[in-house]
């Protein structure tokens, strides 16, 4: 999913680890919310809403990243001004 890159991006540059690293860590927090067989392509605003502000940041917490607030809001605020990306992929 594009937003899923995007917001990895932007999660690997506020806490210094790869893109790739990054998504992981966004993947493995849908799959802590959403459950395993959950489709990545099913995931909407709201999802995305509630993984970022649920998961992400207990496993951001867990690997005792700084300022998790600060980087869990920047996360949220892309998400709202970008949240076109998720509809555009399902045309």
């Amino acid at each position: 999913m594009e937003i899923i890159n995007y917001l990895a991006n932007i999660l690997s540059i506020s806490i210094d680890i790869s893109p790739a690293g990054a998504r992981g860590l966004i993947k493995l927090s849908i799959k802590d919310q959403m459950g395993v067989f959950f489709p990545l392509n099913q995931l909407n605003y709201t999802n995305l809403k509630l993984i970022i502000q649920n998961s992400l940041k207990k496993r951001m917490i867990d690997l005792k990243i700084k300022e998790v607030e600060a980087i869990i809001e920047l996360l949220l605020s892309e998400l709202s001004k970008n949240q076109s990306l998720i509809t555009v992929e399902r045309i």
